[in-house]
């Protein structure tokens, strides 16, 4: 065969590669089932046996022709029928995967100040993170559009518990108490006392609203301060001119103020006090004839919110711990477990008491005689030994009651006899 000679073979006619045959037997086969013409699948069957023989027989020269000729396609395209006739090597065909971006959402900051309490309460930081925290689909949705189980009945969601319901209130009002305080006092400063208690107090910084847990049966407290700056002259020391400066500030109990209702009362029962201090000028009786006359003027204007100041307030305080008397019944109530029924007694009848709430989980375990043991010469050991340390007290306790142990002649039955 010469070089560069190009040589066709027909299909029909006897050749020495019998791989081309087969090649261009398959390549007629595929194209009539995909309804090509008979002389497309003679030419792509021509250009098959083409290539092969110059794979055979070509010269270094025309292999490099050929590979100049070859241009890679620039872009991807999907495959067509007529791209069958084609070795796969001249396809362009693209792959991999495009790696999803994924967004990263932040939770907003909390809308309390570092200075208030609830800004450090680890409960209400978990239910803000909780509430603003993306929510993850656990299910794919249909893509068939086929049956999907069926959802369960509306009506047969299990209702909230009350303690749900009041912990979900608190909850609420907790976040917006402090803006709820803030709007109220200045529609009374405006509808009661027509501004005159912010223009006495602008040059202290206005009214303050303070919230505090040292308050723990009162709900609220009123302060006002009147600061006096005499202008003297300088030559002769007469005072040429007075002015004078208010604090007023009303202090909030976090303690007692747990609802909306008692929140708005408080404040204007105790904005009376500042009405009848600074607007009134009286200071000696803090529930008398004016103070009464600004609570009516309260009352009528904001009656149809709820709002009616009295003197005194009967608010029902929700209190963290309750004792009992046992023999009485007369309770006891703490904000603190500040009671201990082991030394406290009744005040009234002298009796035990019991706590009611929250209530015990379980009995405190009975003293054993070790227990007892120790305690009576802990005392009488440090008293013969007052410079000795801890550790040789507790050897000198271990060394008696184990000579006690051998003088009774218990052996190991220690702790359950009776001192």
């Amino acid at each position: 065969m010469a070089r560069g000679r190009r040589i066709v073979v027909d299909s029909d006619s006897d050749s020495d590669f019998p791989e081309l045959q087969d090649l261009s037997r398959d390549r007629k086969e595929q194209n009539r089932s995909l309804g090509l013409p008979a002389s497309q699948t003679e030419d792509a069957t021509s250009k098959s046996t083409e290539r092969n023989d110059l794979r055979h027989s070509g010269s270094e020269g025309d292999k490099a022709k050929s590979k100049a000729a070859y241009k890679k396609p620039s872009k991807s395209r999907d495959i067509t029928p007529s791209d069958l006739a084609r070795p796969l090597s001249k396809l362009n065909i693209t792959s991999g995967l495009v790696s999803p971006t994924k967004k990263i959402s932040r939770i907003p900051a909390t809308p309390h100040h570092p200075n208030v309490e609830t800004f450090w309460d680890q409960e209400f930081i978990d239910d803000w993170n909780d509430e603003h925290s993306p929510k993850k689909q656990l299910f794919l949705p249909s893509v068939g559009g086929g049956p999907s189980k069926k959802q369960s009945s509306p009506s047969k969601k299990g209702e909230p518990s009350a303690a749900a319901i009041a912990k979900a209130a608190k909850k609420a009002f907790e976040q917006s108490k402090h803006e709820l305080a803030d709007k109220f006092l200045h529609e009374l400063d405006t509808h009661i006392t027509d501004g005159k208690i912010s223009e006495l107090s602008a040059a202290t910084g206005g009214i303050r609203i303070e919230w505090t847990n040292k308050l723990n049966t009162t709900a609220g407290r009123a302060n006002w301060k009147r600061e006096t700056i005499k202008r003297k002259d300088g030559d002769t020391g007469a005072v040429t001119s007075v002015r004078y400066k208010h604090h007023a500030s009303i202090e909030l109990a976090e303690k007692v103020i747990d609802d909306e209702g008692r929140l708005l009362n408080v404040i204007a029962h105790e904005f009376c006090h500042l009405a009848n201090f600074m607007v009134s000028g009286v200071t000696t009786q803090p529930h008398g004839r004016d103070f009464k006359a600004w609570a009516a003027k309260v009352t009528a204007r904001f009656g149809a919110r709820g709002i009616e100041v009295t003197t005194k307030h009967s608010y029902d305080i929700d209190f963290k711990y309750v004792w009992e008397c046992t023999a009485c019944g007369l309770e006891f109530k703490r904000h603190s477990k500040s009671i201990h029924t082991d030394r406290h007694r009744c005040g009234a009848c002298k009796s035990e008491l019991r706590q009611t709430k929250p209530v015990p989980r379980g009995k405190p375990g009975k003293e054993s005689g070790y227990q007892r043991f120790m305690k009576e010469q802990m005392k009488l050991i440090k008293q013969e030994n007052p410079a000795s340390p801890q550790k040789d007290i507790m050897k000198m306790v271990a060394t008696r009651w184990s000579q006690k142990e051998k003088d009774t002649g218990s052996g190991g039955s220690r702790g359950l006899h009776r001192l």
